[in-house]
């Protein structure tokens, strides 16, 4: 499907197909039979936009060897998605996007998925500058898509600081499937930000940006927060391999502590099974003949269980 959206003042509006504003197109799952056309249409290479239907295409930079852009540049990045794992915790992926500039003045982006951050776009406003609209909201693009990053990095860390606040009590597995989900967002984020780095910065180096200071102005600060995003993957990344091991350990030394006391007590009442199994037989026994007897063995039963509870205590078994 292909929105086609133009710049009214400071808003992003959607206009009809034959309009004659048009500086957006937005094309989100597209049929192949629509990409022929629109790289018919604008004289795009193919690859420029099937790179998005692979969901594991790297980020990626082509036709920034230019020093005016005279031909279409395409800057492939790739954008944090929310799923569910297989263990029923939030996972997030990253899913690759297109952004292509052609030198008629239009952005072109292509995406498999819708990406989360893309309502906030286009309800946002455009700066009154002296870039052209097409660079307004690919620039716009960019730091929406750098902040969804860190936006998600935080709900991250909170998931982390819940998990640690249930580490003392900690004996089921369901823990260590949820710190994998966490790991397994981690790697993918880590890989995600490090390479729209690397693409953000062949960007930043072409001419066109290092010429126009309005245009690397607002890439310095994508590229600040990409840093950030990247630094704080990588942090993440570290803190949770040490809580994997510690929460492995705790896990390990709450089942050791139980088992422990299971022990204890299946020594404790095996006392008053054996007593009760050596007055059960049918032989001469002591104080057989006594009426108190059967009151002697309870309490001796029970003062044996005692001493024995006591013992255990006093050699921290129990």
């Amino acid at each position: 499907m292909i929105t086609y959206y133009a710049v009214s003042g400071d808003q992003i509006k959607s206009v009809a197909k034959g309009s004659s504003d048009i500086c957006w197109l937005h094309v989100e799952t597209p049929p192949k039979e629509e990409l022929k056309e629109l790289s018919k249409a604008f004289q795009l290479p193919m690859d420029y936009l099937t790179a998005v239907l692979d969901d594991v295409e790297n980020a990626r930079t082509e036709g920034l060897e230019q020093e005016v852009f005279k031909r279409p540049i395409l800057l492939v990045v790739e954008f944090p998605f929310v799923t569910t794992s297989p263990s029923g915790y939030l996972q997030y992926q990253s899913y690759p996007m297109s952004v292509i500039i052609t030198p008629d003045k239009r952005l072109i982006t292509v995406a498999n998925h819708r990406p989360p951050f893309f309502d906030k776009v286009v309800t946002s406003k455009i700066q009154q500058n002296d870039m052209s609209p097409r660079m307004n909201i690919a620039l716009l693009l960019l730091w929406e898509l750098v902040l969804s990053f860190n936006e998600h990095l935080e709900e991250i860390n909170h998931q982390v600081s819940l998990l640690e606040s249930h580490i003392q009590v900690a004996t089921e597995n369901k823990r260590l499937y949820q710190i994998m989900d966490i790991q397994k967002s981690l790697v993918f984020f880590e890989s995600s930000t490090a390479a729209n780095y690397e693409a953000l910065k062949k960007l930043a180096h072409t001419t066109e940006f290092a010429n126009h200071h309005a245009y690397q102005n607002h890439l310095h600060d994508i590229l600040v927060e990409t840093k950030q995003a990247v630094s704080t993957s990588r942090i993440y990344m570290r803190l949770v391999d040490q809580m994997t091991d510690t929460f492995s350990a705790i896990v390990s030394n709450n089942l050791n502590n139980i088992m422990k006391i299971l022990t204890s007590l299946t020594i404790v009442l095996t006392i008053p099974t054996i007593i009760g199994g050596l007055y059960g037989m049918n032989v001469k026994l002591p104080f057989a003949d006594q009426e108190w007897a059967f009151l002697l063995i309870i309490v001796g039963t029970i003062a044996i269980c005692l001493w024995a509870i006591r013992y255990l205590r006093k050699k921290n078994l129990l």
